[in-house]
This record gives structure tokens, C-alpha cells and sequence, in this order.
């Protein structure tokens, strides 16, 4: 282990580390988080700081419209004016809760009475130290295990720092970053404001599609070459060293975005499910007046793995869970579990999910069924006990690798030896994911 060291501050500061803290209260207490939504019409500009969906909040495991929150941070001064610029967001983008979180009054103690009726709650945090528990008396969420707040501080941290290095590598002239760049704007911001389900799954596939080989094309062109988003190349210098030794960060951010895209796409199909229990519209086509109508073209022009995994999804009976599930496995775990604790491993993904227990194995088919490869998603690479979703960067199986050293109680002393592993390399791997997440946190 290194002796490097990521310490978060105990009072988050305005801005970015404001905004990471009160997502990752929201992300902690089992919802699914959308962060930084931009809508540019051009002359104008919508900026969302938070967005979160509520998946578990009804005891039925089935229903329509699961209950969306808009919230906005403020760590500065703010007014009324910022409180109804809140308000006119929740209708125009048809949300009907909202939060509005500061960390001082500035005189306008009576806010949360006169939003209130409005669907606004107005929250304080003047002490950070109270924080979490007055999230959960103002109705929010619970936490099943608070040390999860400061994991997704780390994990929103690593993210913000990936999307930075794109755009700096964009800026600098790299073809590859700027592809990139384009693409987290498809998959973060255009497919949110889509009218439906259908809608956003088509503006997803469309963007999945025209960037197939996001990191193999950018790879190529760090070895000297041209940008192929088309590439199919396995030997490049740059990739084997991304994919072996966490190197090139601006790789494993395009690795990020892959997953990003494919886990906005297991989104939309869940929330199609639940908008759509009974299946998908009959495809057909009707005549008004010489004007001919093709019903449900969207969603049956969808690829076929889709309308596969579509048919999977529905027979499963928490599959409203699997998108928060899939976050929270991607970003929170590091997108791997452990083969030789997988029992003890399984019961904790099971408590922050809400999925039983013997149900997690079924849950980790998702990519596999909605996105199928040769071999499927999960890998053992040697002799190891980490199996992990092929893909994830380093960096973020760091912050997998650190939950762990917290849900195992291992000591820095004694690092990852402390599990006691049955595969001889399993906690060197760790302990070089966390190094590689220090470094990148530290030094970008």
C-alpha cells in the first residue's frame, strides 16, 4: 500500500465538494443520482445540480411513475429569487418535489414555510456534524451504513476529476477526447430532457452507436496514430497499459462513459417497464386521410438485445432496483465482487439495494442480457479473488477496493493481507486499485 492518503474535509466547502456531499446523502440512502443536467437552447442555459429517483420508496415492487426530486445546492448567498427560479424547473420539467439545501439562513428563516406549499423544502445544514441524521428527519431517506456518505464523496470525486481531464484533453486537441466530450453531453444531458422512455432510449442507442470503440479508437491515437472510433485493434501500447497497469487516465475515462451509457440504457428500460407493465405498443399502421401513422415505431425500431433483455427484465420481481443496484455496483463497489466471501458479499449489495440476497446473482445478469459478448461481462483475470464487470476503470475499482477495506475493518497496517484471501494475488490487486485512485485524486 502506498502512503498516500485522500482525506475529505469534514465541513465540505461551496460548490463541488457542497454539491458531492448532499448527492452522496442522497446516493447512500439508496436512490439513483443524475448530477450537472445542462439543456442549452442556446441562448439559454438550464443547469440541474441534482436529480434523484426514488425506486424503492413504495412497498409495491411494480408502479408507474417512481417520484423524481429536483435539488439545488447553495453554498453561498441565495435569495427567493433562486427559490422560484427552483420552482419554475419543477414545472417546466413536470417534477413535483424538490430541495433546496444552503448552509445559512441569511435571514429567511420563514423559507421553508412559504415553499413548502409549493413542493419546495428548503433545508439548512449549519453543522455537518447533524447532517445526515436531519436528511433523515426531513423525510429523505435512511442510511443502512453512514460510512457509505463519505465513499460516494470519493466516488463523485474521482468522476468530476475524469470528465475534467476530457474536457483539458479536448481542449488540448485530442480527437479521441473531443468524441468523448461529445458523448458524456449525449448520455448526461440530451437523453434526460427526452419526452419518454422510448424516446431516450433511442437517443441512447444512437449515441452507443456511433461511439463503439470509444477507448480502442482513443488508444490508437495515443500510440501515434488517428482517432477510429470504429477500431478493433487488441495490441495498442496505451490499452494494454490502461486495461494491466491503471495507466492512461484519460483511457479509463472513456471506459467510464462506456458504462455510463449502458447503464442510462438499463434506466430508460426500467422505467419503460414500469411505464409500460403490460409490454411494449402493437407496431401497426393506421391511414387518416392519406396520412399514414406508424404506431410505437420507436420502441420497436430498438435493437433486438434490447427487446431481449426487455423480456428478461419484466419476469424478474424487483427489476424497478436495477438500475440503482447497477450504480451502486459500478460506482460504489468498484464493479466487482469478491469469489471467495461472494455469500457475505451478496448479503451486503442485498441490504443496500433492497434485492434479496438470492436475487443479487440474477441482478448482475443485467449487462449480459441487455448487452451480450463473448464470454459475458464478469472476468476472473488470474489467480485472484476479485471478479469484476470487464471495463470498469481502475480508478473507480479503487473506490470498490477502499469499501472494502471499511466493510471488512482491515487496519492500513495490515492492508489487504488482512482478508485473508484464498487467491494468491487478490490483495496485491486491491491494494494497487486504491494506490491508482490516491494518485489520480491526488495529482490531477
Amino acid at each position: 500500500m502506498s502512503g498516500r492518503s485522500v482525506e475529505l474535509p469534514d465541513i465540505p466547502g461551496a460548490g463541488d465538494e457542497l454539491e458531492d456531499y448532499v448527492a452522496a446523502l442522497f446516493q447512500a440512502s439508496g436512490h439513483y443520482v443524475e448530477k450537472q443536467v445542462v439543456e442549452s437552447d442556446p441562448a439559454d442555459l438550464l443547469e440541474l445540480d441534482i436529480v434523484t429517483t426514488d425506486y424503492a420508496r413504495e412497498e409495491a415492487p411494480r408502479r408507474l411513475v417512481p417520484p423524481r426530486r429536483l435539488v439545488e445546492v447553495k453554498g453561498g448567498s441565495w435569495g427567493y429569487t433562486d427559490l422560484f427560479k427552483v420552482v419554475g424547473w419543477m414545472q417546466y420539467l413536470k417534477i413535483p418535489r424538490s430541495a433546496f439545501f444552503i448552509t445559512r439562513w441569511d435571514d429567511r428563516g420563514t423559507a421553508p414555510r412559504r415553499m413548502e406549499p409549493l413542493g419546495l423544502d428548503v433545508v439548512c445544514f449549519e453543522d455537518f456534524n447533524t447532517a445526515p441524521k436531519h436528511f433523515t428527519e426531513k423525510g429523505f431517506g435512511a442510511f443502512t451504513e453512514p460510512e457509505l456518505i463519505d465513499l460516494w464523496r470519493h466516488s463523485y470525486g474521482v468522476e468530476r476529476k475524469l470528465i475534467k481531464l476530457i474536457h483539458k484533453r479536448a481542449k488540448a486537441g485530442d480527437e479521441g477526447a473531443r468524441a468523448a466530450k461529445t458523448y458524456h453531453r449525449q448520455i448526461n444531458n440530451g437523453t434526460f430532457f427526452a419526452r419518454a422512455p422510448e424516446e431516450s432510449l433511442a437517443m441512447l442507442y444512437e449515441a452507443y452507436g456511433e461511439h463503439p470503440k470509444l477507448t480502442r479508437g482513443y488508444a490508437d491515437e495515443l500510440d501515434g496514430g488517428t482517432y477510429d472510433p470504429q477500431s478493433e485493434t487488441s495490441s495498442s501500447v496505451s490499452y494494454r497499459s490502461m486495461m494491466f497497469d491503471g495507466k492512461h487516465p484519460e483511457l479509463q475515462a472513456c471506459t467510464y462513459l462506456e458504462h455510463r451509457a449502458r447503464l442510462s440504457i438499463l434506466k430508460s428500460a426500467v422505467d419503460y417497464a414500469l411505464a409500460h407493465p403490460d409490454g411494449g405498443p402493437e407496431f401497426r399502421m393506421s391511414e387518416d386521410r392519406k396520412v399514414f401513422t406508424f404506431q410505437g415505431l420507436t420502441y420497436h425500431a430498438l435493437p433486438a438485445t434490447f427487446h431481449n433483455g426487455m423480456e428478461w427484465l419484466r419476469e424478474q420481481p424487483n427489476f424497478c432496483r436495477y438500475a440503482t443496484f447497477w450504480q451502486q455496483l459500478l460506482w460504489g463497489w468498484g464493479g466487482f465482487y469478491l469469489d471467495d466471501r461472494e455469500e457475505q458479499e451478496f448479503e451486503w449489495m442485498s441490504r443496500y439495494s433492497g434485492i434479496p440476497a438470492d436475487e443479487i446473482p440474477t441482478a448482475l445478469e443485467a449487462f449480459d442480457r441487455f448487452f451480450p459478448i463473448p464470454g459475458g461481462w464478469f472476468v476472473t483475470a488470474g489467480e485472484t479473488d476479485v471478479r469484476m464487470v470487464k471495463m470498469v476503470p481502475w480508478v473507480l475499482q479503487g473506490i470498490g477496493a477502499h469499501h472494502r477495506r471499511c466493510q471488512y475493518k482491515l487496519s492500513k497496517e495490515s492492508g489487504f493481507s488482512g482478508l485473508n484471501p484464498s487467491s494468491r494475488y487478490t490483495h496485491s490487486d486491491l491494494g494497487k486499485r486504491v494506490n491508482c485512485t490516491v494518485d489520480f485524486l491526488l495529482d490531477q
